[in-house]
């Protein structure tokens, strides 16, 4: 994996400028830029306090940009916003079109595939945060040559960390049963053997609608069912789907300061509603 990794930076790379700063888009692939970059750089943060989804550029941003020796976004389908100033740029590289990670597709609130998406929400899953961990790696040490073992060793390690984090939630069991107020937690159904059973929007800024409420009602596998949503979903709009265990999460990693760490307290939380629903 580490060769193919390297051979993508490198045909990526010859477009770049060798200019040295770094930038990163949002806050988990940021975190995880961090890491590999400890000792050597701090990379910029490019939207702090904003999600992928909902982008506000300023000229602040844009001189951020401007100024930046790389530029690591995920791309359109996650950031659409920065397309304008991102896809032609030849400083920039997308994660979601270099061919390195593991995508799934987009779910309707019911669970069914959506034909040509992907589900941008990458990071969640632990092979493909450790895939981004080396891609910064070699995409830094084509500009860095001279850091090239630290950036190599803090990926190393970061990947041993990540899969050690990981198999603590792995387990042969029965898949647990959970909803969510929108489908943001696909990644991590394969490491904490989680089963999806339904969203209640497609979209977390619309409200659910009364039939999608009556089928997760009508089609709840026990009596209690565990809810990820993010803290910004109000009572009422779940209410109607008591009995439940509500966790509110955050996929987005917002404020934390450790990806792996980040990733923890997720899954954490996250076993935590589904035991606690199935008591």
């Amino acid at each position: 994996m580490f060769r193919f990794l390297a051979l993508c930076s490198l045909a990526l790379f010859s477009t770049l400028s060798w200019s040295q700063s770094l930038v990163v888009s949002t806050q988990p692939i940021y975190l995880i830029a961090k890491t590999i970059t400890q000792g050597v750089e701090q990379p910029t943060l490019l939207l702090a306090n904003q999600s992928g989804h909902d982008v506000s550029l300023t000229p602040a941003h844009r001189k951020t940009i401007q100024d930046a020796g790389l530029v690591i976004w995920l791309g359109q389908a996650h950031e659409a916003p920065l397309a304008k100033v991102l896809n032609n740029n030849n400083k920039s590289i997308a994660i979601l079109d270099s061919g390195i990670l593991t995508t799934l597709p987009m779910r309707n609130p019911r669970g069914q595939a959506l034909k040509d998406t992907v589900d941008t929400h990458v990071w969640l899953d632990p092979n493909n945060a450790v895939r981004i961990g080396f891609f910064i790696a070699a995409l830094r040490s084509q500009q860095l040559p001279e850091h090239r073992e630290a950036y190599w060793k803090n990926a190393r390690d970061f990947a041993q960390t990540m899969f050690l984090t990981a198999q603590r939630y792995s387990s042969t069991s029965k898949a647990q049963p959970y909803w969510s107020y929108h489908d943001a937690y696909q990644y991590l159904e394969r490491p904490l053997n989680l089963k999806f059973m339904g969203a209640l929007t497609d979209d977390p800024h619309v409200s659910p609608t009364v039939a999608q409420i009556k089928y997760l009602q009508d089609s709840r596998v026990q009596s209690k069912m565990c809810l990820l949503a993010e803290a910004h979903a109000g009572e009422n709009q779940y209410r109607k789907l008591k009995p439940i265990v509500f966790q509110s999460v955050d996929e987005s990693m917002s404020g934390a300061g450790d990806f792996i760490q980040a990733w923890q307290k997720l899954a954490e939380q996250t076993r935590k509603c589904v035991l606690n629903a199935h008591q």
